[in-house]
C-alpha cells in the first residue's frame, strides 16, 4: 500500500501540466507542480538529500488549500529530482 506522500507525488507526476522550481531558503529545494484542475502540489527536500528526502507539503487551489508534511519514498522522489534539474 502506498503512503500518502507517494500517492500525492504519483498523481502530480502523472497528471501535472507544469513543474516549477521555487525560491527557497538556503539548503532547501522546492518544487511546485500544477495539476489539470489548476491546483498546485508542492514538494520540498533539503539540498543535501537525494531521492528519498522529498516531502509532500502544501496543496494550493482556488478557494481552498491543505497542508501536508508527508514523506515521499525514493521510488517517487527520483521523478521529482528529474524535474528540478
Amino acid at each position: 500500500m502506498m503512503n500518502l506522500g507517494d500517492q500525492l507525488a504519483r498523481q502530480a507526476l502523472a497528471s501535472g501540466r507544469c513543474a516549477t522550481a521555487l525560491a527557497a531558503p538556503p539548503g532547501i529545494v522546492r518544487l511546485a507542480i500544477t495539476l489539470p484542475d489548476g491546483g498546485i502540489q508542492n514538494f520540498e527536500r533539503r539540498a543535501a538529500d537525494s531521492d528519498d528526502g522529498w516531502r509532500a507539503t502544501d496543496f494550493e487551489a482556488p478557494g481552498a488549500g491543505c497542508h501536508f508534511d508527508e514523506p515521499v519514498t525514493a521510488e517517487w522522489g527520483r521523478g521529482l529530482n528529474i524535474l528540478t534539474r
